[in-house]
C-alpha cells in the first residue's frame, strides 16, 4: 500500500527546509517595494528595488540571528584582513613600478587580477563558513594542508620568477 506525505509532514519538511524565513523574507519585500510604490518615494523602479531587498535581508538577517551574526563576524574579519594583505600587495607593486610593455601590470592584465581577487573572495567566504550558511558540506582541510599549499604557491612564484629572469628580454641588470 503506497502511503502519501499528510499535510502535518509536508509543514514539517518546509519547516526544516526554512520556508518560514523564504516566506518572511518575501513578504518584507513585498511590503516595503509596494509602501515604496504607493509613496512614489524614489522615482526609479531600480531605487525601490534595491531599498525593498536590502530592508528584507535586513530582516531576514535579524530574525535568523544566530548562524547569520557568526557568519557575517567571520566574513567581516577574513575581509579586512584579505584587505590589508591586498592593500600591502599593491603598495609593495607601486613601489616597484612594476610594469609590461610601458603600460602598469593592473591595466596590462585585468582578467588575470580579477580572476585573482575572484578566487580571494570565493576562499573568504568558504573559510568565513559560508558553504554551511547555504547547506553544502564543508571539507575539512588542516592547517598542516593550508601550509603546505601556501608553501607551494610561494615556491611556484619563486620559480617562474627566476625563470623570467633568464629569458631573452627578461629582467637582466
Amino acid at each position: 500500500m503506497i502511503k502519501m506525505a499528510g499535510i502535518e509532514d509536508m509543514i514539517v519538511i518546509l519547516r526544516d527546509a526554512g520556508a518560514p524565513l523564504v516566506l518572511l523574507w518575501l513578504l518584507t519585500l513585498a511590503v516595503v517595494y509596494g509602501m515604496l510604490h504607493h509613496a512614489k518615494i524614489p522615482q526609479s523602479n531600480t531605487a525601490k528595488g534595491v531599498i525593498a531587498l536590502s530592508a528584507a535581508f535586513l530582516v531576514l538577517l535579524a530574525s535568523a540571528a544566530s548562524p547569520a551574526v557568526a557568519f557575517l563576524q567571520n566574513l567581516v574579519v577574513a575581509g579586512v584582513l584579505i584587505a590589508v594583505g591586498l592593500l600591502v600587495a599593491v603598495i609593495f607593486l607601486e613601489i616597484g613600478q612594476v610594469k609590461t610593455g610601458g603600460t602598469h601590470i593592473f591595466m596590462a592584465h585585468p582578467k588575470f587580477f580579477g580572476g585573482i581577487i575572484l578566487l580571494i573572495l570565493l576562499s573568504v567566504f568558504v573559510g568565513a563558513g559560508g558553504l554551511s550558511v547555504i547547506n553544502i558540506s564543508v571539507p575539512e582541510i588542516s592547517d598542516t594542508i593550508v601550509a603546505i599549499v601556501i608553501f607551494a604557491i610561494i615556491i611556484a612564484v619563486a620559480f617562474w620568477f627566476m625563470y623570467k629572469e633568464g629569458m631573452p628580454g627578461g629582467d637582466k641588470k
